[in-house]
């Protein structure tokens, strides 16, 4: 660099100073493209970094870097707490909408955004490896990293101990959350897991800080802290620690989320009743139980602390479902076998089992394939492709689903929960009051009554609409139906359609009649001692998929337990199906040497049409049981046997699943027979009933707002592959 004496002799002959020249370049228009202004520009940070060097402007750089720091920090928070962020959340006018809408993910993101300074502070804090920032800061200001804080793999000790701290930690699922806030809907593994749950929890963190300080602010802008005090409230979590985490900032104070929860119920209560008054609603309820105990036992309530109550859903009817539908209460009562006065040609002819048997008739097809068969062929096909060797995998996407009988509409039904009743439901009176409040709840209130209810919030005219001509669909398990039955059957002579109980049609749900088919197979082939002797029974399989649970399937597994069983099973011993028939037709010895051979779709497809006409029973299994004894194979009857019913089980859910109202009803129609010969007679009873009334007795419309609203659900275990690695057995 060329001296600077005459530099300096100019600009004392000029009468300026060097802070002068740089302020003026800087700040005058008149300079602003001058090459001098560009130096100074292009250099600022290596003019900033001689300042911090200095050691006489070192401490008042660094202050005064701090306060543009922190007024740039504050600005940004400021941003975020302003009321167009939407972070503002009023406990006494909480919506559902406000719950429903809130979403970490969504709040992280937008934090990140609106304030990017604050959250890669943030990020540098809680130690993000791809932070600039980490050694660079450091380095410029003459600091530097402990390395005495790290771990033998360069990681911080920390992040160790937190990684051992998740894995051992089995209760809590977190991939959801971490699935949700890195945008990966795939399984996470290994080292993956470990590095996506480590960015999910930092950025958790993030979100926390910052609305502890965001709420220190602006105390409206609480939205993190509303939902926690919600999850707190819910979770029973006492007062004492609710409170104190709202001292924290963490959470809002039990009386704000007081003032909330009065907010939602009258929110909720008012939505009830718009819908019940819509006539379009659908009711459903059940009991549940809650021990309340006393802290102080009186000698007159020692045993009397479980108290049973009703919960209660209504949703509103879709699928094109009028009002015009539901509007035939006189019609059915005047056909109703309960009707006193009912003439006689107004009744319906009588229907039994074998009416239902043509519900869906079956359609031509070419390869003497019934619709069960091609559902029972897509089932081998999908788990040898799922569960089988590798090779076979590439096949998966080429699997179509089986074709639907008749398919209910895609449509996102929203459901409401109804107050709890202290209703014991386990009697007819008990529910009869239950339908009666569940109905007043949604608005319905017998038109002879005054029109004025009392409620938790207060006195209002309900304007109930006239419902004498109309009927309510109501879903509940069977026990419930008898109840209702009986209490239609009592009140029959009663002089108005309310007091009748004329609006009420029964639904029964499907997921207890799949409690029901469950159990039936736990009847056949567990519970009688001689179906536990033979080496092939399920019994066997029970001891290498469950061996130590074979007790507990012996006595009273429940519905779980016997749900995972038939799945577990059933694959396993379709994979013995597939095993049998590729050594007799081909002569490989296993799956894996057959995956070698390379077979094309269109083989597979061949081969699992054949299997479902040769190792699942058919009409074929009575003209075996007619041999004579010493030429019957007892074990491969059996095994064709528990192939079908297994298939049947797997066919009900699938459709209850996916929503095929016409394969449901095909296989209500199978389980029927079987349940009667294991001692269900009720459930075959009121299922035969259920389908008789539905497509012989009610009208169109009705017919199908029931159909289409039958309660399913969609609660199929995946059936992991180690199951099925467990038991291959060979015939």
């Amino acid at each position: 660099m060329p001296p600077l004496n005459i530099v300096l002799r100019a600009m004392e002959q000029c009468q300026i100073t060097v802070a002068e020249l740089v302020i003026t370049l800087l700040t005058s228009r008149q300079y602003k493209d001058h090459q001098l202004v560009q130096d100074l520009l292009a250099h600022s940070t290596d003019i900033l970094n001689a300042f911090l060097r200095h050691p006489a402007t070192e401490d008042n750089v660094i202050q005064k870097s701090c306060d543009i720091v922190k007024y740039m920090y504050l600005r940004e928070i400021r941003d975020l707490v302003s009321g167009e962020s939407g972070w503002h959340f009023r406990a006494s006018n909480t919506s559902t909408k406000q719950l429903e809408d809130f979403s970490i993910k969504n709040t992280a993101s937008k934090m990140e955004s609106r304030a990017p300074r604050w959250w890669s502070l943030l990020g540098t804090l809680l130690g993000d490896e791809d932070t600039q920032s980490r050694g660079t800061v450091g380095t410029s200001m003459g600091g530097g990293r402990d390395d005495g804080d790290e771990g033998d793999d360069g990681k911080p000790a920390s992040e160790d101990t937190l990684d051992n701290y998740w894995d051992q930690v089995d209760e809590i699922d977190l991939e959801g959350i971490i699935n949700g806030l890195t945008g990966d809907s795939t399984a996470l593994t290994g080292e993956n897991k470990r590095l996506k749950r480590r960015a999910a929890i930092k950025t958790m963190k993030k979100t926390v800080i910052s609305s502890i300080l965001m709420q220190g602010i602006n105390q409206k802008s609480n939205a993190l802290q509303s939902i926690l005090g919600f999850f707190l409230q819910s979770a029973h979590v006492p007062q004492k620690v609710i409170n104190t985490l709202a001292h924290l900032g963490i959470s809002i104070s039990t009386d704000a989320i007081n003032l909330a929860v009065r907010s939602l119920s009258a929110e909720s209560q008012n939505l009830l009743r718009d819908l019940g008054r819509s006539v379009l609603a659908s009711y459903a309820y059940n009991n549940f139980d809650v021990d309340l105990k006393s802290q102080v036992p009186t000698a007159e309530k020692l045993n009397d602390s479980l108290k049973h109550l009703t919960s209660g859903l209504l949703f509103p009817l879709v699928h094109g479902t009028t009002t015009n539908d539901l509007k035939c209460s006189e019609e059915l009562w005047k056909k109703s076998v309960l009707n006193p006065y009912v003439e006689g040609h107004n009744i319906p002819r009588k229907h039994s089992c074998r009416d239902l048997l043509n519900l869906h008739r079956e359609g031509s097809n070419d390869l003497n394939l019934s619709r069960r068969d091609k559902f029972n062929t897509w089932i081998f096909l999908h788990d040898l492709c799922t569960y089988g060797p590798e090779y076979l995998h590439q096949f998966q996407s080429m699997l179509q689903e089986p074709e639907a009988i008749e398919q209910i509409p895609l449509v996102k039904t929203p459901i409401y929960a109804a107050r709890a009743m202290d209703i014991n439901n386990s009697t007819v009176s008990g529910n009869i009051q239950a339908v009666i409040e569940l109905l007043q709840q949604g608005g319905i209130t017998d038109p002879a009554a005054p029109s004025t209810v009392r409620d938790d919030i207060g006195e209002e005219d309900l304007d109930s609409p006239d419902f004498s001509e109309h009927v309510v669909l109501v879903h509940s398990d069977l026990g419930t139906g008898e109840h209702l039955q009986s209490a239609q059957l009592h009140r029959s002579i009663e002089s108005t359609p309310w007091n009748r109980f004329q609006h009420v049609v029964f639904i029964p749900g499907l997921f207890h009649l799949k409690m029901a088919c469950a159990d039936a197979l736990w009847h056949c082939f567990i519970h009688p001692t001689t179906a536990r002797e033979d080496e092939t029974s399920l019994v066997r399989d029970i001891t290498q998929i469950r061996p130590k649970e074979t007790g507990i399937y012996a006595s009273k597994p429940g519905f779980r337990r016997m749900h995972q069983l038939i799945g577990h099973a059933g694959i396993c011993r379709r994979f013995d199906c597939w095993q049998t028939h590729v050594k007799s037709t081909i002569g490989c010895s296993s799956l894996e040497s057959f995956a070698i051979s390379k077979p094309i779709f269109e083989d597979l497809q061949a081969m699992a049409n054949e299997i479902v006409h040769t190792y699942i029973a058919t009409h074929r299994l009575q003209h075996l049981c007619m041999k004579p004894e010493k030429e019957r194979d007892l074990q491969y009857e059996n095994a064709l046997l528990l192939n079908k019913y297994f298939l049947l089980y797997e066919e009900l859910s699938y459709a209850m699943n996916c929503g095929d109202i016409g394969r449901v009803e095909t296989s209500i129609v199978s389980w029927i027979p079987i349940l009667k010969a294991v001692g269900k007679h009720k459930y075959a009873t009121h299922m035969t009933n259920f389908l008789i009334n539905v497509h012989f007795v009610y009208p169109a419309g009705l017919k199908r707002a029931v159909r289409y609203h039958r309660s399913r659900e969609s609660d199929r275990t995946t059936n992991e592959m180690e199951s099925c690695r467990l038991v291959r057995r060979t015939q």
